[in-house]
């Protein structure tokens, strides 16, 4: 450590990177140097929002309504312009033209429903993950964020940065199982009663459980889709709460 220049290991201690010796002299050097203390709280903060980031594949069910109403709706040759007749009166259009004109507007107003109907669920979608993003971002910032990993079985492994003052956890999976159609993955808070189910797992996502304190755990069992109330297997990775 002789020579070490604390004020460089912002980044390593914000993504857990310093080696035991490193750690303890960082985390004392923070208690006196405030300009450290806010850039690991911005680099925790940047990390989580990151680590949110994931690809959102389009709507699948609005597509598929998309392409049928362009294959079942027959296409009319250009319009023309009406033309005068002898006795200066104009041609009335065809009845069968103009049925069909209704028909395109009737489509037009079921498109654009399910267009405001997607805008509406994608709003909400965005709303909810700059919510969940808020979330993990105030408890990696916290200044007694503790970090603890665990492996466990079907070579699972996982993550918690915990905050205590928070009373929250976020919880990571790095390495979960593929657990099929049928199944999923549920997060658990242990050790207090009953099993209080914090949500399902998405992969590459984190999840924030609240009202958790030291002395708890949280554990991953797998789950008929759509989750249950409490757990029916054993967790395949649990996680002491620091």
């Amino acid at each position: 450590m002789n020579g070490l220049d604390l004020h460089t290991l912002t980044g390593a201690y914000a993504i857990d990177a310093l080696e035991p010796g490193e750690r303890a002299a960082f985390v004392a050097h923070l208690a006196g140097c405030e300009s450290c203390t806010q850039e690991v709280a911005g680099l925790r903060a940047t990390g989580a929002m990151l680590g949110l980031a994931v690809a959102a594949a389009p709507d699948e069910q609005f597509r598929r309504r998309l392409m049928a109403q362009v294959r079942s709706t027959r296409q009319e040759p250009p319009l023309t312009t009406p033309r005068a007749d002898t006795a200066g009166t104009l041609r009335r259009g065809n009845p069968t033209s103009a049925r069909m004109w209704l028909a395109v507007a009737a489509a037009l107003v079921v498109l654009a429903g399910s267009l405001g109907g997607l805008a509406l669920r994608e709003q909400q979608r965005a709303q909810s993950m700059q919510q969940a993003a808020s979330e993990v971002a105030s408890v990696l910032a916290a200044p007694d964020a503790r970090t603890v990993s665990a492996t466990g079985a079907q070579g699972s492994s996982a993550r918690v940065i915990m905050s205590a003052s928070k009373g929250s956890a976020v919880f990571v999976g790095q390495t979960l199982p593929d657990v099929g159609a049928g199944h999923a993955l549920q997060l658990w808070v242990l050790g207090d009663g009953l099993p209080r189910s914090v949500g399902l797992l998405n992969p590459g996502t984190a999840i924030v459980a609240h009202d958790v304190k030291p002395g708890l755990r949280l554990g991953v069992t797998v789950e008929p889709a759509g989750g249950s109330r409490q757990p029916t297997t054993a967790p395949i990775i649990q996680l002491d709460l620091a």
